[in-house]
């Protein structure tokens, strides 16, 4: 039974990994018809084609036999490829600036529309949220030594009143290495006890953790909260992607990944409960859109860095040129990727040590 578990959890995180590019490609996909622009085949799926089918736009839609991922092919993208006289109107190439660009950047755009949605549904299934009340307090810690206790009720730091674990977590802050009183309740009584916090890096620190409790939040509350978390999300993976390019971040402790990583990632993530899965899914949503922005063939920000280069000198960047950029942007991709899939087999991801 276990067994089975464990593979249904693995066909879980194929999927996961394979909508994930999906709605990449159907990101460039949408845009690019939007543009005016031919798209000459969608395929869910890599390989053979099992089933396919021409629709009335021109457009061949199908199914691979590999059930991952999926990819679409857009006229004109290559410039190496022959174009009928009557379909140069509708080439990438012969579009203008702005629509070359959007197609460009959809599927990062989808990426990152889908890591809202699933992180709607993943705040709709209830989340758990920090509390005044105290759940655990760490040994020799100034809670501790001065009388704290497991469901003592927090509700002021001196006149300032503690409403959240935010507001007491702030508040604290700004005490390190000073004596301040906390007003408590403790069965049913207010009480108020005097304690000198420690100093953490100049942070006042007391030394407890909150109770959790669950949360159901409203449709509107849902809503705000999932471009908001989506927001610090990307704003941390830039940060992430700075740091790393400018020497701040030890490759050591930001290792590649390759597809079986983060199959490895989702298998694990489902096993602690379909809440968990979503999340974890949006979050590889979310880098792999900021992923493919990364300025280097033959990722999504290597054409952007093409387009914008040949808008700037109002012609086409010369072929060797174009050759020796995809060049090296491919080289890049497969060491990193070879990286990845060694790191994976000889030592696995573990996100619980996340």
């Amino acid at each position: 039974m276990q067994s089975l578990i464990v593979i249904l959890q693995y066909i879980l995180a194929i999927i996961g990994l394979s909508l994930i590019v999906i709605v990449h490609e159907l990101g460039h996909f949408l845009l690019a018809k939007i543009g005016g622009m031919h798209v000459e085949e969608f395929f869910i799926g890599f390989g053979p084609k099992l089933f396919k089918f021409k629709a009335r736009g021109g457009t061949t839609y199908g199914v691979s036999a590999i059930p991952v991922g999926g990819y679409n092919k857009i006229l004109g993208m290559d410039r190496n490829e022959s174009i009928l006289p009557n379909m140069k109107d509708k080439a990438f190439q012969n579009k203008p600036f702005y629509k070359k660009l959007l197609v460009s950047i959809g599927g990062p755009v989808f990426n990152v529309i889908f890591a809202v949605i699933l992180i709607g549904i993943f705040l709709s299934m209830g989340v758990f949220v920090p509390t005044t009340t105290i759940d655990f307090i760490q040994p020799e810690s100034p809670a501790e030594k001065n009388g704290f206790e497991i469901g003592d009720e927090v509700i002021a730091l001196d006149d300032k009143k503690i409403e959240s674990w935010d507001d007491f977590s702030e508040v604290t802050k700004k005490h390190p290495g000073k004596k301040v009183t906390y007003t408590i309740i403790r069965d049913g009584e207010e009480m108020k006890l005097e304690v000198i916090l420690d100093d953490i890096e100049g942070e006042g620190f007391l030394g407890i953790s909150p109770r959790l409790v669950e949360e159901k939040l409203g449709f509107f509350k849902i809503v705000k909260e999932s471009f908001k978390m989506t927001w610090d999300i990307s704003i941390t993976y830039v940060k992430l992607f700075g740091m790393l390019f400018s020497g701040k971040i030890p490759f050591s402790e930001a290792r590649p990944v390759s597809p079986i990583g983060i199959v490895s990632i989702f298998q694990q993530s489902a096993s602690m409960g379909m809440q968990n899965f979503i999340f974890f899914v949006a979050l590889v949503s979310i880098l792999m859109g900021f992923g493919n922005l990364i300025p280097i063939l033959p990722l999504d920000g290597g054409n952007v860095a093409l387009i914008v280069t040949e808008a700037v000198r109002k012609k086409p960047v010369p072929r060797k040129v174009l050759e020796i950029f995809n060049s090296v942007g491919v080289f890049i991709l497969v060491s990193i990727l070879i990286i990845g899939f060694v790191f994976d087999i000889i030592n696995p991801f573990n996100i619980m040590n996340m």
